[in-house]
């Protein structure tokens, strides 16, 4: 049987080994591969949103190099929940893999089944039984439930020839949550003494436990009684069980719900489907009613596009968004956690809202947004419930996974049992320790929705140079022998420089300049047109950053005519 192929690194038969293509050292995409006996079972598809630093780019997705070239072992794709980082990406990898089995609790099935109908994927779920056991080759998975923001999100437990290996997925300890399942401690317990703990780490800069989906509902029922005008609510678009306490509320206190998002309107009618958002149906409304209602009569919940909450709270900002424009009476409250990377936009919408007389309340600070990942106390907890041999950190920011690695230590586990691995890196278990045995490929994929997978960290560097320098386009016509016909002409786009007093100067002299290269460089005997156009490139470039101090992007476009024009 040919080896698993990873490029220089080496995974063995013998041993279990543990890969993941993200999550270690961002929220979201993340992705993890075991492997025993040349079989391979993934775990969790997401994406994530890109920060500030990546114009152009609407998702970041998971490297699938690796899983391609090794397609034919893959035997299934656990799911543990619905939000956008554990299955954000499914449809991303169903474009590059035939994945033989997918499986996860009913509520994330549903959901997954449908957004991938909508992007053209007619591809069947398994819809799990909790705490029942499934053999998938050599691993025996079990889905546990946890509380977290979404209906039916779960860990797994998962046996393997080594021993047992406990994945939290996302979770907290919910004592009062909305949906009343609690997380299924006794299930935990009984496991104890587990192999390896990859745990959840985004809440570990959090002192104590993290707070009751529920703590939400004083406050939000306070704005909305004082309130009057419209009440409109931005949060991601899988947050179930806040969805269930925004339409309680509504019927309580008499207004119409108008949900604006795609995701968020699939994510209510598959909760409402499979009995996760329960509700009478006359508080529901729709855009085309919102110019006939009241503004006190209504409450909108918005979310942008992927569940992203961001993109519509700075539509909103701005007035981008025709079918939703704010007004002075509005009240708007982010009901969610801002990505890192994100707060100076944050602070420049918050500005935004106030100049327009907004009243805007934002995230925990005021009491509209609690976290569903566990904070310092529920990270021991689960340690002290599991009882690991050997710990990984995961999904989340590098600080949060290092901080959680010290926490690991304080708990009484010891540097070499603790691995806060980065993408990438093969955890080797077997014979009776654990290391690092190298690393595969898992740079990750830039997405935008126009042009698909094509964005490059090139075209991104490129977006950076234009949004700071600017653009200059030279054209100029020639005929057969490189004998200027037309032009040259010079054209900037998004320039300071082009304010400046100097530039016309500056202007006519690249004119002549150019004009003088073209005919040098016939008269040398040269008729490399790609020469040319790079040469010019260069003379202009330097001579701007001389003059002007400016390093816009520069095109030079040539066009060079099949014949010289008779004389």
């Amino acid at each position: 049987m040919a080896g698993i192929v990873t490029g220089s690194a080496q995974i063995r038969y013998d041993r279990l080994s543990l890969i993941p293509l993200g999550g270690q050292s961002e929220v979201g995409q993340v992705l993890w591969i075991l492997s025993w006996g040349g079989e391979l079972i993934l775990i969790d598809a997401g994406a994530a949103y890109p920060a500030e630093d990546l114009p152009g780019v609407d998702l970041i997705l998971p490297n699938t190099n690796f899983l391609e070239a090794n397609q034919e072992r893959i035997l299934a794709l656990l799911l543990t929940n619905g939000h956008e980082e554990h299955s954000g990406g499914v449809a991303y990898l169903l474009n590059h893999l035939a994945i033989p089995r997918i499986m996860g609790p009913r509520f994330v099935a549903t959901l997954t089944a449908q957004q991938l109908m909508n992007k053209g994927h007619n591809t069947t779920i398994d819809t799990i039984e909790i705490r029942h056991p499934y053999q998938i080759g050599p691993f025996e998975v079990e889905w546990i439930q946890v509380n977290d923001a979404i209906a039916d999100a779960c860990a797994l437990r998962i046996g393997t020839p080594e021993g047992v290996i406990v994945y939290t997925s996302s979770f907290k300890f919910d004592q009062t949550p909305v949906d009343k399942r609690l997380t299924d401690i006794a299930r935990l317990t009984q496991i104890g003494e587990a192999l390896l703990l990859i745990s959840d780490s985004a809440g570990v800069e959090h002192h104590g436990y993290t707070p009751s989906e529920k703590s939400v509902v004083g406050n939000f029922t306070k704005q909305i009684v004082e309130a009057t005008g419209r009440v409109i609510v931005v949060l991601p678009g899988t947050n179930t069980h806040r969805l269930q306490i925004l339409f309680d509320l509504a019927q309580s206190l008499k207004r119409k719900v108008i949900l604006f998002g795609e995701t968020l309107i699939q994510t209510a009618l598959v909760a409402a489907v499979t009995g996760n958002l329960v509700y009478d149906r006359k508080i529901e409304a729709s855009h085309e009613d919102l110019p006939a209602l009241q503004d006190h009569e209504v409450l909108v919940i918005a979310t942008g596009h992927e569940g992203d909450p961001f993109n519509i709270l700075e539509e909103l900002a701005y007035n981008k968004n025709p079918e939703l424009l704010a007004r002075e009476s509005d009240t708007i409250i982010y009901s969610a956690d801002v990505a890192p990377g994100r707060l100076r936009r944050l602070a420049m919408i918050q500005d935004q809202l106030l100049c327009l007389g907004v009243k805007a309340l934002f995230g925990a600070k005021n009491g509209v947004h609690v976290s569903k990942h566990a904070a310092q106390e529920e990270l021991k907890l689960m340690l002290s419930i599991i009882k690991p041999r050997f710990f990984i950190p995961g999904l989340a920011e590098g600080r949060h996974i290092m901080h959680h690695a010290q926490l690991a230590y304080e708990w009484g586990m010891t540097p070499e049992s603790v691995f806060p691995l980065k993408n990438g890196e093969i955890l080797e278990i077997g014979n009776g320790g654990a290391h690092v045995a190298g690393e595969i490929e898992s740079q990750a994929v830039l997405y935008n929705r126009d042009q698909g997978e094509r964005v490059t960290t090139f075209s991104v560097n490129e977006r950076k140079t234009l949004s700071l320098e600017g653009i200059l386009t030279v054209g100029c016509v020639v005929d057969s022998s490189l004998t200027l016909i037309s032009g040259p002409t010079i054209e900037g786009g998004a320039s300071g420089f082009l304010q400046s007093s100097d530039w016309l100067n500056t202007k006519q002299e690249l004119c002549v300049a150019i004009a003088q290269f073209v005919a040098g460089f016939r008269d040398a005997g040269k008729q490399d047109i790609g020469a040319l156009r790079v040469a010019i490139r260069e003379m202009v470039s330097k001579t701007l950053k001389l003059q002007l101090q400016a390093k816009p992007s520069i095109q030079v476009m040539i066009h060079q005519l099949s014949t010289s024009l008779p004389e």
